[in-house]
């Protein structure tokens, strides 16, 4: 095993990130301090761990099986959102009447991410209508079906193989026609050059839209749930997704559902922070208890 030591901006809590991942992912078993990803590096399935190596310093300590040990600390370095400076979001709501204790309870807390932009838009497109428990199995077995192993990982598949595989074969994993279109469709193009995800690294927030929506079966919920689960756009909010209304009226209305205009004006005090201030209220949700 090859290692790297990499620098995440602080503050920077390795467990408490992961222990929230796991209440959305409901992944049993797992060492709540360890994380540990399957990954694609230069085009070869390799595994990669990483512990931080004190608590508190944000610093963590990437171990990995591929012959590219560089290119997979960055694939982690990217997976564990390592540029994320959350000191501005801390300061901005400090004096807040609910995220000012949110974020002391969860200080040092980063979502965790997809290693490509591919496969944040096929989960996108899984998630789309169903619930997250649900669309989670159903990628298991598209995974399981065309991805690989990295020793007891699993490795997302290729563009190439969702492009190559059948209609039929998607949707045995559980997918709907449509959707086995979609991926499909997204897939042959990412393949064939039409369409770059990693391109969208570099777009501005209006620019992804307008990308991710020309896509067959991609709107404007998909596209804003890329921009802030795989591009960490801290002021982007899918304010059409039934668990984000659920949330903000738990926390900033009267304790009921919200509907979408609602959840945007409870949100804009936090502007621009307003994505980074739903995902600590998803926090308090699962883990306060």
């Amino acid at each position: 095993m090859k290692r790297r030591t990499i620098r995440l901006e602080g503050p920077y809590d390795l467990a408490l990130s992961l222990k929230l991942q796991s209440s959305f992912s409901a992944e049993d078993g797992a060492d709540p301090a360890v994380f540990r990803a399957g990954l694609r590096v230069c085009g070869k399935a390799a595994m990669a761990r990483a512990v931080q190596k004190a608590h508190g310093q944000p610093m963590v300590e990437v171990s990995t099986d591929s012959r590219h040990p560089d290119e997979a600390a960055a694939a982690v370095e990217w997976m564990l959102f390592s540029s994320l400076d959350l000191k501005p979001f801390y300061r901005a709501v400090s004096g807040h009447p609910v995220l000012g204790k949110i974020v002391k309870k969860y200080h040092g807390v980063k979502p965790l991410r997809p290693q490509t932009l591919f496969e944040m838009l096929v989960v996108a497109v899984t998630e789309q209508q169903i619930s997250m428990a649900a669309a989670r199995k159903i990628r298991g077995r598209v995974v399981e079906r065309f991805g690989e192993a990295a020793g007891d990982l699993p490795v997302f598949p290729a563009p190439r193989a969702l492009a190559r595989a059948s209609i039929e074969d998607l949707m045995a994993c559980g997918l709907s026609r449509r959707k086995a279109e979609y991926i499909q469709d997204l897939a042959q193009k990412v393949e064939n050059g039409s369409f770059d995800p990693e391109g969208l690294r570099d777009l501005d927030d209006g620019e992804v839209r307008r990308e991710v929506e020309s896509l067959r079966g991609f709107g404007r919920w998909s596209a804003d749930y890329l921009l802030v689960r795989g591009l960490g756009r801290a002021d982007v909010v899918p304010v059409d997704d039934l668990g984000v209304r659920d949330v903000v009226g738990r926390y900033l209305g009267d304790g009921k559902r919200m509907g979408a205009e609602d959840v945007k004006k409870a949100l804009e005090p936090l502007a621009p922070f307003r994505g980074l201030a739903v995902y600590y209220l998803f926090a308090e949700s699962r883990l306060g208890g």
